[in-house]
């Protein structure tokens, strides 16, 4: 009897600890879709930015490994946090201030005519080379004479696969990342690990430009409020609607902040949940922003899942870039967000300049890409 008994409680207990250990182990999952479930998670009340910054940095903790960072965005210490904000600050005020601006504005230029000249015109591909060289050129002081299309192709293409890697069970190796930062060093020599500052400028910027780029070769008032952009690259004009009420026409930064709102670069923002361990079977173990979803919310204007820009007019009651989501909220707010919007205009605006129709055209692939997807898209030489 005794060994009966032996014989039915070892599988039980067995069974116990699977449970348990499966209770303790699996990643579990809260998805937050409303606009103020998102806004709650991203900006908690009376948290330590000690605390927020970990659970920002245990969910990036891939990123280590895929592209070598060690900023902000991994780390959970405040001093690093400090001086990556500060560091960035600087660089955006010397872009932002009026010369500063007229220069960016006329790298920008050179950029996209570079890469006009490039063997491959995949348009994935040349939004990348030419936003990747806007941010070393104007942002980080590169010549441009150094970047090479083939090597800024191929740091452009790295870092995007390793990017998506990253989210899966895929071995990375260290060749490509030395490769990567081969280029990175050679172009800004003298700073330490230049990923930290280009990453975030550039993972953003090139998809919220491809995509605007996209909607604006397919409408012409959309077109023409980036040709006038182009050629008056001001704060008024970024903001200007074009006449008034039923004839009103989208402004820049509409157009802008509806390619945020409806392409968020950032469609997904990760928060481990920090809880002592006698508490992780009873919480979810991730908490997950679902930003693309909460901003097609009736709160941003009625039929939320189409491409409007004329819902950021007054007319409409709408939300301002200030309740979009695609750069976070809260104390870890992106520092860029608002250079980045008229810096991606600036490129779209570059762009459309040259798909006249004439020169240059935009060939369109069966769908719009993400961060991938962007399969048949081309600019073609006529």
């Amino acid at each position: 009897m005794p060994h009966t008994s032996i014989l039915l409680i070892f599988p039980a207990a067995v069974a116990v600890a699977a449970i348990l250990a499966k209770a303790f182990m699996a990643p579990r999952t809260r998805i937050h879709t409303s606009v103020l479930a998102v806004k709650t998670l991203l900006n908690p009340p009376d948290i330590p930015i000690s605390a927020l910054l970990r659970a920002r940095s245990i969910p990036n903790q891939r990123l280590v490994k895929a592209l070598g960072i060690s900023s902000t965005f991994v780390s959970d210490d405040p001093g690093i946090h400090d001086v990556f904000t500060r560091e960035a600050k600087v660089l955006i005020t010397a872009v932002s201030a009026k010369d500063g601006w007229s220069r960016l504005v006329d790298v920008a230029e050179t950029c996209v005519n570079r890469f006009l000249d490039a063997e491959s015109l995949d348009f994935a591909t040349f939004v990348q080379s030419v936003t990747l060289s806007i941010v070393l050129a104007g942002l980080l002081g590169t010549d441009i004479e150094d970047l090479d299309p083939a090597d800024v192709a191929f740091v452009t293409k790295a870092i995007n696969d390793r990017w998506a890697q990253s989210k899966s069970s895929t071995a990375l190796t260290t060749e490509v990342l030395d490769r990567i930062n081969h280029h990175i060093i050679r172009w800004v020599p003298g700073r330490t690990n230049p990923l930290n500052l280009i990453i975030p400028a550039y993972e953003t910027m090139w998809r919220v430009a491809a995509i605007a780029v996209v909607y604006s070769n397919r409408n012409c008032l959309l077109r023409d409020a980036f040709i006038s952009y182009n050629e008056n690259p001001t704060d008024d004009q970024f903001r200007a609607f074009e006449n008034e009420g039923t004839g009103a026409q989208p402004s820049v930064e509409a157009i802008v902040s509806e390619v945020l709102r409806l392409h968020p670069p950032t469609r997904h923002i990760t928060r481990a949940v920090v809880v002592p361990w006698w508490k992780r079977p009873f919480v979810p173990s991730v908490d997950v922003a679902d930003v693309e979803e909460a901003q097609k919310s009736l709160l941003f204007g009625s039929d939320p899942e189409s491409f409007n820009p004329m819902r950021f007019h007054v007319s409409h009651s709408a939300p301002t870039r200030d309740q979009l989501y695609a750069f976070g909220h809260g104390k870890l707010k992106c520092v860029a967000a608002s250079w980045a919007p008229p810096a991606a205009a600036v490129i779209t605006a570059k762009i459309m300049a040259k798909l006249d129709g004439i020169a240059f055209r935009l060939q369109e692939g069966p769908r719009i890409g993400k961060r991938e997807g962007w399969e048949g898209w081309s600019i073609e030489r006529l």
